[in-house]
């Protein structure tokens, strides 16, 4: 009975190319995301200050990239499957960093506003990942996810400490042209820099099915898991579109990043140990209800506390805390619900999902941007909801198997 494990530990053991692929596509995706979360809580406050703004396009400059990533979430997966995976990152990396140059340049919102259009049709979550399930083993796959998900922690945890110094030093628009020469060095080192996988067979359980979207639609545990990304993402976007604003009234927005030096971290301890216990204590469902809780506190703050300093902070820390709490929870839940030839579906409807959420949230927080007890009597509106769906989650045991 021993030779099996040890066999199944030596499996588990990264090859060269899967350790090349692994680092190269964190190293890729963080570079793509440092410069979005510099920007994500100054944006709002620029977009404010340009000829032409009004509240809702201030939102929509927030929330405009959701729509474009969102409805070329499932393009952009087919694309890759029939031209590589590897051109089509490279590709989107070129297309993202275009339109960080033109939200660069922009003479006033409006065109801010295309700019971040133009950002959201450069989105390659999709072929990252195909890429990545093409190059590793399935014994190795989840580790791989994993180190690609560290990526994105490190990103949001220097790009929101980071951004709102370097904004006030340098300004905005340095922020979108620091972000365009990062993606440009992305797209330089996927093209010299990550292997072609050594198979040519793409992986089945990667690829967008539309014989499998209704299979997806109709699984109740999978619904609620998508309209829980839509509410989350709504809600967190609607909250760095008046948060940001509301800080302003209480401390200089060059000191805005030593409020997120004190909330980040803390948020990282928290995404840290809800990636470790999730899966391994069976802990993903509570996981996510912890994340409803912290968007209600956040909203209950908002409503009670707008007007004060430690009121506003004590909401977006929760906002960051329900993002750390739910955001590496409720992807795994899909891929553990998902039948092994719809992930790809499920993984692909699941972003889109967030997207759209994004573009929502943008919307609302901008029109509501003078109004931020109304909105927060919303997002409480918004966390019941959500709360009501992630209620009847599947509870899943240690390793995604089924309690219920």
């Amino acid at each position: 009975m021993s030779q099996p494990a040890t066999q199944q530990s030596a499996d588990a053991i990264a090859y060269p190319h899967e350790r090349r692929t692994v680092v190269s596509l964190a190293g890729i995706y963080l570079l793509r995301l440092l410069g979005m979360y510099m920007v994500l809580p100054v944006l709002g406050l620029h977009a404010a200050q340009l000829p032409g703004a009004t509240p809702l396009l201030t939102g929509l400059s927030v929330g405009a990239y959701g729509l474009a990533q969102s409805a070329l979430q499932i393009p952009f997966g087919v694309w890759s499957d029939r031209f590589g995976r590897r051109r089509v990152i490279a590709v989107g990396l070129l297309i993202f960093a275009g339109g960080s140059v033109l939200a660069a340049m922009a003479p006033n919102v409006a065109w801010l506003v295309v700019g971040r259009v133009m950002q959201g049709a450069g989105g390659i979550s999709a072929a990252v990942v195909a890429l990545l399930a093409d190059a590793t083993r399935p014994v190795f796959r989840a580790r791989a996810m994993g180190i690609l998900g560290a990526s994105v922690g490190i990103a949001f945890a220097i790009g929101m400490i980071a951004g709102p110094g370097l904004a006030a030093r340098f300004g905005v628009p340095f922020l979108f042209w620091l972000t365009a020469g990062l993606s440009v060095l992305a797209a330089l080192w996927v093209i010299t820099g990550v292997p072609r996988p050594p198979r040519h067979v793409h992986d089945a359980s990667v690829e967008w099915t539309p014989g499998h979207l209704m299979e997806v639609i109709k699984d109740p545990g999978m619904l609620r898991v998508d309209l829980g990304a839509f509410f989350l993402h709504s809600q967190v976007t609607a909250m760095f579109v008046v948060g940001p604003r509301l800080l302003t009234n209480h401390l200089p927005q060059e000191e805005h990043g030593v409020v997120y030096l004190v909330l980040v971290p803390i948020g990282l301890v928290f995404m840290g140990l809800t990636a470790y216990f999730g899966d391994r204590r069976g802990l993903l469902k509570q996981s996510v209800l912890v994340g409803v809780a912290c968007v209600a506190a956040s909203a209950f703050f908002l409503v009670g506390g707008w007007d004060n300093f430690y009121g506003v902070a004590a909401a977006m820390g929760f906002t960051i805390l329900a993002v750390a709490t739910a955001e590496p929870a409720a992807p795994s839940i899909v891929t553990h619900l998902a039948n092994d030839s719809a992930r790809g579906t499920a993984a692909g409807l699941y972003h889109m999902c967030q997207f759209m959420g994004s573009f929502f949230g943008g919307l609302v927080g901008g029109y509501m941007l003078d109004r931020p007890e109304e909105l927060g009597v919303l997002l409480i509106m918004g966390s019941l909801t959500w709360f009501a769906l992630a209620s009847g989650l599947p509870d899943l045991g240690p390793g995604g198997v089924r309690r219920d």
